[in-house]
């Protein structure tokens, strides 16, 4: 088999933004998160987004967590995430096309992503001398 060694993955917890009760929510799942996940080093919790930004269609948050973290975070995920909020999970391989589409998975809903801007960053990514310099995250 000629598959990338995935040892990174993301999630994406995406929230209705327009509603002040989700944010509020996504906050309290993050948080949560951060406290179940806090005596590992496999699991960080990212960035906060109230809006939408970039290819992603709501506001959100995601975590970054290993391979060997995968089956309990996920699983975890899977009980914990309260009904009015979609997970987007995917491997980081190098293709953001890719990774979010036909690599990913879904708790909730399916939403859709910008595309374009997920073509472009593969561009990007690709270009010549354009290499992530942090081995852990290559693909």
């Amino acid at each position: 088999m000629n598959e990338p060694a995935v040892r990174v993955f993301h999630s994406h917890a995406y929230f209705d933004h327009a509603a002040p009760e989700r944010g509020e929510q996504a906050r309290d799942l993050r948080e949560l998160i951060r406290r179940a996940f806090e005596a590992t080093d496999q699991v960080e919790v990212r960035e906060f987004h109230a809006a939408p930004a970039g290819p992603h269609p709501r506001g959100s948050f995601e975590v970054l967590f290993t391979r060997e973290a995968f089956a309990d975070y996920v699983s975890w995920l899977m009980f914990a995430r309260p009904r009015d909020i979609d997970i987007l999970v995917h491997p980081l391989t190098g293709s953001q096309l890719l990774d979010h589409t036909a690599r990913a998975l879904w708790l909730g809903a399916p939403l859709p992503l910008d595309r374009r801007m997920l073509e472009a960053e593969d561009a990007r990514l690709l270009a010549p001398g354009a290499g992530s310099k942090n081995p852990n995250l290559r693909s």
